[in-house]
């Protein structure tokens, strides 16, 4: 744990040196990825830093644009876009435990999702897709694969109607499975 002397902000409006030394310590804490401010609080309070070096560090990063959520949230949300499709909802859960609250999140993730020019059941359609690269090979398995499938996009945070329209889509005719026949999504 790291201590720091008591000392007074420079009048000039320089840092003081606990301040030096939390903004340091979040920047090394940075280098790794991208993090939210909560995460940064955190981290420096863990090290021992009083909550007023703490702030002065947290305004003179957010001036510099080294924390910021809504850039944090956009990163988090156009990565999973990209290499992890998930719903919605999964999204703002793993942002909230993150320290991004739901009320936060919610808005840019549905900003992005726009930007992006994508959707919930885009995504939900993108996971569906792969997961029928190996279709089950008799119509006996075609139930058991629908149901794994179905909970596995729920467990990836899908909106339940988004699922539903999503599985109906891919299992009837003119969708990717027909009587255990392979089409496409």
């Amino acid at each position: 744990m790291e201590h720091e002397p008591h000392t007074e902000p420079a009048a000039s409006g320089d840092p003081s040196d606990a301040e030096r030394r939390a903004i340091d310590a979040a920047l090394n804490f940075l280098s790794y990825r991208p993090r939210t401010g909560r995460e940064v609080r955190r981290k420096l309070a863990e090290r021992g830093f009083s909550e007023g070096t703490i702030q002065a560090a947290m305004e003179r990063l957010g001036a510099v644009g080294l924390v910021d959520d809504e850039a944090f949230i956009g990163a988090f949300v156009r990565d999973r876009i990209a290499h992890r499709p998930m719903g919605v909802r999964r999204m703002a859960q793993e942002l909230y435990i993150k320290g991004v609250p739901r009320e936060v999140a919610l808005p840019v993730i549905e900003r992005v999702l726009a930007t992006e020019e994508t959707s919930e059941r885009a995504l939900a359609e993108r996971v569906v897709a792969k997961r029928l690269r190996a279709p089950p090979r008799s119509p006996a398995e075609l139930a058991i694969f629908r149901r794994r499938l179905r909970d596995h996009l729920v467990r990836r945070g899908f909106d339940l109607a988004v699922v539903q329209g999503v599985l109906e889509a891919a299992f009837t005719a003119g969708g990717a499975i027909e009587d255990g026949e392979v089409g496409g999504v």
